[in-house]
């Protein structure tokens, strides 16, 4: 089976990771830097995504934004017009839902189809091969895309039709700014309590109060000191951005996630819009006087 993957970065480049020996892998990136890993055997690097297009019948993107998307496959050179008709594009970037649907559309007139598959997990979870894979399409569509995503991860979702695995991932990031926001919270009124910040999380995480905060964030990337969880504060500004839309469009106050994102324009106001998410433990310190990270 010949795939391409456009967007290698560092959450494309894990899961693409996935497919080197599985399927005929082609891959580009716009950015020269994350090309010069792949020049290995068995994986095919392309010039440009018109290239990778011509020689692939599925083509798997992992973009910034749906705008990045919208271009690299409509836009002047882009893969729509290079693309065998009847091949299909699945979309793993946290896109927009509603840019999905209409360049679901759009790629119709090409005799091309168009399904989103974001992904929730991390790049850990993509390189161990259990992150999950939210798929918007048909049934058809599901399973043929289901032939490459298989090598990525066991946890393949249908979730509905297309839009529906940008709706439900868009959701999962804000419920996990709330989370983590929350767990901060918490954490640090039980640290100025006097409780050891790794004692905290550890009961924490053994009660009901648990989450995927208490579960990786903190015993992985803040109690470590590593301070890298591989995700930019900018990219969960623009996903719970794009969450409290959809809110917005139902009449819907969404009180905790706006709160939540609040949080997060501070952290971003002091650290930066490319800092990595694991700062928000910064932002605690500086606020509460708690320290948490080691």
């Amino acid at each position: 089976m010949n795939v391409g993957y456009i967007g290698i970065g560092n959450m494309g480049g894990a899961l693409a990771s996935r497919l080197v020996g599985k399927v005929a892998l082609t891959v580009f990136d716009s950015n020269a830097e994350s090309l010069g890993n792949w020049r290995r055997d068995g994986v095919t690097v392309a010039e440009d995504a018109p290239e990778l297009a011509r020689n692939c019948e599925i083509v798997l993107t992992c973009l910034p934004t749906s705008n990045e998307v919208r271009e690299v496959i409509l836009g002047e050179g882009g893969i729509a017009k290079h693309l065998v008709p009847g091949s299909l594009i699945v979309d793993m970037t946290s896109g927009d839902p509603a840019v999905t649907r209409e360049i679901s559309k759009s790629v119709l007139e090409h005799n091309l189809e168009l399904i989103d598959a974001p992904v929730s997990g991390g790049p850990r979870g993509a390189r161990e091969g259990t992150i999950a894979i939210m798929v918007g399409g048909s049934a058809a569509q599901f399973e043929r895309a289901s032939r490459v995503l298989d090598f990525i991860s066991a946890n393949i979702i249908h979730a509905g039709t297309v839009g529906s695995g940008h709706s439900i991932k868009l959701g999962n990031n804000l419920l996990n700014l709330i989370c983590r926001m929350g767990t901060f919270e918490v954490v640090s009124m039980l640290v100025r309590e006097g409780v050891a910040p790794d004692m905290a999380v550890n009961i924490i995480q053994k009660s009901s109060g648990r989450n995927y905060a208490t579960e990786i964030t903190l015993p992985d990337n803040i109690l470590s000191g590593k301070m890298n969880q591989g995700f930019a504060s900018a990219m969960m500004e623009k996903d719970s951005n794009l969450a409290l839309k959809i809110g917005a469009a139902h009449d819907l106050d969404m009180a905790l996630g706006k709160v939540a994102q609040e949080i997060l324009g501070r952290t971003i106001a002091q650290f930066g819009r490319n800092a990595d998410i694991s700062t928000v433990a910064n932002l605690f310190e500086n606020e509460t006087g708690a320290k948490i990270r080691p």
